[in-house]
């Protein structure tokens, strides 16, 4: 017990630190908004006791209070999304990530401890790492199957505010030394590189905000971290990956880990308010879980919901039959007028999904040979998209192409606020003018 107290006695300290260096207008501007973010449905009443953190969700509530005190990205995302417009892109902090996890860091070493319970207990990493998900309420956990007594000491070990203060790397080394590393050849790029490619890419604060970067063996987000986009997409093979990714993404990047909905001035181009960025409407995060040579890929339809159905998703698939957009040819060539309301949706949907990326930054892992099934797989995919075009070439669509990946114009306005076109979570649906 001397040794939680001094951990909490520190943290203590820490923030007395923080509140020590705001005037009082600020510490009020602050709580003010700790009290608005109370009342969101995505925040969670926290644990009385450590029977009451067994539910989903349970730390949720604690992580969304304490990052509205410091930079507020959670805050100001929700924000965002309420009013389904970004105007300025300072309305959004900055990305606060500066260096690479230090060994001698309080977040580390208190990681660091949880670990050696865990392992005392017989566990594994997996285990940890399913903890912690779960607590946060992200839809790729599942309450993890470990004994009362190592849930306790890990109640009382872990503080996830170590993690929100000094905003840093902190998984990507931590899973690697504890278990990852040499899965499908997993060897995090370091942070410092990252931030130096990031920085390379940044042409200019405003515009870099809204560029869409996808990171197709995203590991633990280490080169997505540094990036100030609110448009970053990221998949990975490796599930336990994407699983500490969307951790990373909670404590650091809130547009990356929950994206309900296209945004005005990040997703849809503020002047046409026609959609111009990447977009997936079966699903509200963008972390996902499969192959992106196939472009194929599995994620919850709901993020922050307990047993999420999980969809399969196609991002520029490799095969063809699999774009969404061939299934609407002959309606995309009729005037536009002409098409149904339901169907213009639909429409806007499937071409959403074929706008390219603005960036793509990636590590990938360069020793990992293809096997033989997968190999014969690209190989029958590709011989199948043949025969699809052959096919289409029949119906004589070539002769006067009706799409050649390019976007529709498609415009969309804000519907008007009443009860029967509220979300559940207080946004406000798109609707197609």
């Amino acid at each position: 017990m001397t040794k939680i107290k001094k951990h909490i006695d520190s943290f203590h300290e820490e923030v007395n630190k923080l509140l020590d260096t705001m005037n009082y207008p600020i510490i009020i501007e602050k709580y003010k908004k700790i009290l608005e973010i109370m009342k969101n449905p995505l925040w969670t009443k926290p644990p009385q006791s450590v029977e009451d953190s067994f539910r989903f969700g349970w730390l949720r509530g604690i992580a969304l209070m304490t990052d509205t005190l410091l930079d507020g990205r959670w805050y100001e995302w929700l924000r965002i999304l309420h009013n389904g417009e970004m105007k300025h892109p300072d309305e959004m902090p900055n990305n606060s990530i500066k260096a690479e996890a230090n060994r001698q860091s309080d977040g580390l070493k208190m990681l660091e401890r949880c670990m050696n319970h865990v392992y005392a207990a017989g566990y594994r990493l997996a285990d940890f790492i399913e903890w912690i998900g779960y607590g946060l309420g992200i839809a790729w956990f599942k309450k993890p199957n470990i004994p009362n007594r190592l849930w306790g000491q890990l109640y009382r070990e872990f503080n996830l505010d170590l993690l929100q203060m000094k905003p840093a790397d902190y998984f990507s080394s931590f899973v690697g030394e504890h278990g990852q590393k040499g899965q499908l050849d997993y060897f995090p790029t370091p942070i410092h590189v990252t931030m130096a490619i990031n920085e390379m890419l940044n042409f200019d604060s405003k515009s870099n905000r809204i560029h869409s970067q996808f990171e197709p063996c995203v590991g633990a987000a280490a080169m997505l971290l540094p990036s100030n986009s609110l448009n970053l997409v990221g998949a990975d093979l490796n599930l336990t990956m994407v699983k500490v990714a969307s951790i990373q993404a909670f404590l650091y990047m809130p547009s990356m880990l929950y994206v309900p909905r296209p945004v005005i001035g990040v997703h849809a181009d503020p002047e046409t308010l026609t959609i111009n960025k990447y977009f997936e409407f079966n699903t509200d995060t963008r972390l996902y879980w499969g192959n992106s040579l196939l472009g194929e890929y599995q994620v919850p339809r709901h993020i922050f919901e307990e047993n999420s159905e999980m969809v399969d998703i196609y991002c520029h698939s490799l095969d063809l039959s699999k774009h969404e957009i061939f299934q609407y040819e002959e309606e995309m060539r009729k005037p536009w007028d002409s098409i149904p309301y339901e169907m213009k949706r639909q429409i806007v949907k499937a071409q959403a999904r074929e706008i390219g990326w603005d960036i793509m930054t990636t590590n990938p892992p360069f020793n990992l040979n293809l096997s033989q099934y997968e190999r014969d797989k690209i190989r029958t995919i590709k011989e199948n998209n043949q025969i699809f075009l052959q096919e289409r070439q029949k119906r004589e669509l070539e002769k006067n192409p009706v799409i050649e990946f390019m976007i529709y114009d498609v415009q969309l306005k804000i519907a008007e606020i009443n009860k029967k076109n509220k979300i559940n979570d207080g946004q406000y649906e798109f609707e197609l003018v």
